[in-house]
């Protein structure tokens, strides 16, 4: 089972829970955009999202980080044969690279997005800039990556975790109103029919789509780490990763109930509708806290968009050669592109939703594979 010996190495703990966490919290969880269409939107059902959501993400992650320490995977897309067969498997390991890179453009748009609404730069400088940022680290290599994330992971959610407890404090007496707004539809400044964005029917759906969505992230990413890290140190990284980021939710979804109707200062966009709602959040807690705050998005937003334009280029092409390295400018330039021209809510509710069903479709896989594994091991004693 791994690295078995030696006892807990609780930096090596936080580290893991921080890469956790970086990986998780991308441009729609720091901006608050994926916590409104997956949370917010249903209330306080949210709760109910939320649990959904926990138990399919450990129960993923530990079968990963299980089947990579036991298999030791020569890739990590590998994963997808050990649990869906050799035609099933195949489909998933192309299609987890399409949407990884898919998501690359969400970054995008995420960076754009926070740049623009925050300190006013035109939409393309945000999009420039992560463009170019993670163009350099991927072609440098991806070996300190895990470090590297491990540390921006736990301030992005501290930072998180703080707005919304700061939030529900001071804004908790609106919680109940908010509700209602969400309960009858009653959204300030809203168009004639329009509503805010959901990520399905209903909350069950809704949780185990973004636990299928992120699924598609972990993976390779899991089962590489259980084949190089103790079991022990990876579980208790992933449990600790888990509660930070389901806290965090926690807090910014009900701090988002509060203010649902709660409008940017020039009036052009609500809490509910906002490219990034966390930013209002921020705003209204200390206005140079948001400047701050839009910082740590972008940073956020980086360190994912990494792994993301990491993993389609290095599928395709060994990572140092010529080819891996033209192969990432193209590909980004392309991202760039498209991240620009496709708005950002829009991004996150499309890629980010479709991607979710095909994720939650492989959780069957994989619990029919430890039922089959099960009963094999009890025919055998």
């Amino acid at each position: 089972m791994g690295k078995e010996n030696g006892a807990v190495s609780w930096k090596r703990v936080l580290i893991l829970a921080g890469a956790v966490i970086a990986f998780t919290i991308g441009s729609g969880f720091a901006t608050g955009q994926e916590i409104i269409q997956y949370f917010t939107a249903y209330g306080w059902q949210s709760l109910l999202v939320i649990l959904v959501f926990a138990v399919a993400f450990l129960y993923y992650n530990f079968n990963f980080a299980k089947a990579g320490a036991e298999e030791k995977f020569e890739h990590g897309n590998d994963v997808y044969r050990y649990y869906c067969g050799k035609y099933i498997g195949t489909f998933y390991d192309y299609y987890s690279t399409i949407f990884c890179y898919m998501s690359f453009w969400v970054m995008i748009g995420g960076a754009a997005s926070t740049l623009n609404q925050e300190y006013g730069l035109p939409t393309w400088a945000g999009a420039v800039i992560l463009t170019v940022l993670t163009v350099i680290t991927v072609v440098g290599g991806l070996n300190s990556l895990v470090d590297a994330i491990g540390v921006v992971g736990p301030i992005i959610v501290v930072l998180c975790i703080f707005i919304g407890l700061v939030t529900c404090i001071r804004d908790g007496a609106d919680i109940g109103a908010g509700l209602e707004v969400i309960r009858a539809g009653a959204y300030a400044g809203a168009a004639e029919g329009e509503t805010i964005k959901n990520a399905g029917a209903n909350w069950l759906i809704s949780g185990l789509s973004y636990a299928g969505f992120v699924l598609l992230w972990f993976a390779s990413f899991t089962a590489a780490l259980g084949s190089k890290n103790k079991k022990k140190d990876l579980n208790y990284g992933i449990i600790g990763g888990t509660l930070a980021v389901c806290i965090a939710i926690a807090l910014i979804s009900f701090g988002q109930i509060a203010n649902i109707n709660t409008p940017l200062e020039d009036g052009s966009a609500y809490v509910w509708n906002a490219d990034i709602p966390n930013l209002i959040l921020a705003m209204k807690i200390w206005k140079p806290f948001s400047a701050i705050f839009a910082i740590v998005v972008f940073a956020g937003i980086y360190t994912t968009a990494v792994p993301l334009l990491y993993n389609p280029a290095s599928r395709f092409a060994k990572e140092g050669t010529p080819k891996f390295k033209i192969l990432t400018v193209v590909l980004a330039v392309i991202g760039l592109i498209v991240g620009l021209f496709l708005p950002f809510r829009t991004l996150v509710n499309v890629i980010y939703v479709l991607n979710g069903y095909v994720g939650a479709i492989l959780i069957i896989f994989m619990i029919k594979k430890n039922i089959s594994d099960f009963l094999a091991k009890k025919k055998k004693a």
